[in-house]
């Protein structure tokens, strides 16, 4: 008994480690990822023809395809057809930047429709209004409907941040070292897969359980702030 105790303190700092890093590659994702959906929503929903056109070609070929192969084709196909990448970034970096990169890109295609979905929602009498009162477009959306459509959008952003988490599982494929990379390298060394692979999953729920109390808390306060 006092040795399995042991090994667990040998092998378990490792998986903190390992946790540190996809904490760290999911605020990155999640930051970028909430960037790029914005922008790429007011694009979709932009009355310029090649704005959306752009944007929906963006969305499509993300959300079209699978994670890991988008990272597979960012991390090694990009860095090979564009050597370059690795003379600017470094050979080491690139890899992370590329995964980091790669997620946010991806999860950004998934919010995008959320934050769509999320400013169509509001009444359009709400645009009609600011319009009477002489507001510009960018006056409208940024003071009228964005704050409107954030209360809307929280829940399924909570959602996707979690899958973000969930999702940065995919970079140990491809050599990025985070949770489950670590989980593999211990797994490896001690051949102990029910007891790593089990600690490796409650360590991503309770990341995720603290994610969604804390989102859940923010949505009362602002329906509170809204009564």
């Amino acid at each position: 008994m006092g040795g399995q105790t042991s090994d667990f303190s040998s092998w378990f700092p490792q998986l903190l480690q390992g946790l540190g890093h996809t904490v760290e590659y999911s605020i990155l994702a999640i930051v970028f990822a909430t960037i790029i959906g914005l922008i790429v929503a007011l694009m979709r929903l932009s009355r310029f023809w090649l704005w959306r056109a752009i944007s929906t070609v963006y969305v499509e070929i993300f959300r079209g395809t699978p994670l890991l192969v988008q990272l597979t084709f960012i991390v090694f196909g990009l860095s090979q057809a564009m050597p370059v990448l690795n003379d600017i970034f470094g050979a080491k970096s690139y890899p992370l930047i590329g995964a980091a990169a790669g997620l946010a890109l991806n999860e950004g295609a998934y919010i995008t429709e959320i934050v769509r979905a999320g400013i169509l929602g509001v009444d359009r009498g709400q645009r009609e209004a600011a319009e009477s009162i002489g507001m510009t477009r960018y006056q409208t959306m940024r003071y009228i409907i964005l704050p409107q459509a954030f209360k809307r959008m929280i829940p399924p952003l909570v959602n996707q941040f979690a899958q973000t988490i969930k999702d940065t599982s995919l970079l140990a494929p491809i050599g990025i070292v985070e949770l489950m990379y670590q989980g593999q390298i211990v797994v490896s060394n001690n051949f102990q897969s029910f007891a790593v692979y089990g600690t490796v999953a409650i360590l991503y729920f309770v990341v995720i359980f603290i994610v969604t109390r804390i989102a859940g808390y923010l949505e009362r306060r602002l329906q509170i702030d809204q009564r």
